[in-house]
């Protein structure tokens, strides 16, 4: 379980799973839950109840300052840890030049350089 802290901007992740007719979404255990709704909406941490009613640990998570494309039902809601993941940076991640991550050579290649 990931911790986070106040002003922490998060996106939420519903556990993933495969409907009856094989399609892929939020797992039909959650799919009917309050929280389904927010499913990839972004927002930041605004309060956190490490000892709920059930001693999981909540967060609260405010929406409104975020440009969010999901029509989130309210303002703000609280969330288990395991349903919260860090926000992304949306800005490209660059390409591997050198390193484990590079194609091996003449991976890249699409066309021969001789016609046979």
């Amino acid at each position: 379980m990931s911790d986070f802290d106040f002003g922490d901007v998060v996106t939420v992740a519903m556990p993933r799973g495969v409907s009856k007719r094989g399609i892929p979404g939020i797992s039909v255990l959650y799919s009917t839950w309050p929280e389904a709704r927010f499913d990839g909406a972004t927002g930041t941490i605004i309060g956190i109840d490490p000892r709920s009613q059930y001693g999981i640990p909540l967060y609260l998570v405010d929406f409104t300052q975020h440009k969010n494309r999901v029509a989130i039902p309210w303002q703000r809601q609280w969330f288990r840890g395991e349903w919260i993941v860090p926000a992304e940076d949306r800005a490209p991640k660059p390409v591997a030049t050198e390193g484990a991550l590079v194609a091996a050579s003449g991976a890249a290649k699409t066309t021969l350089d001789e016609s046979t």
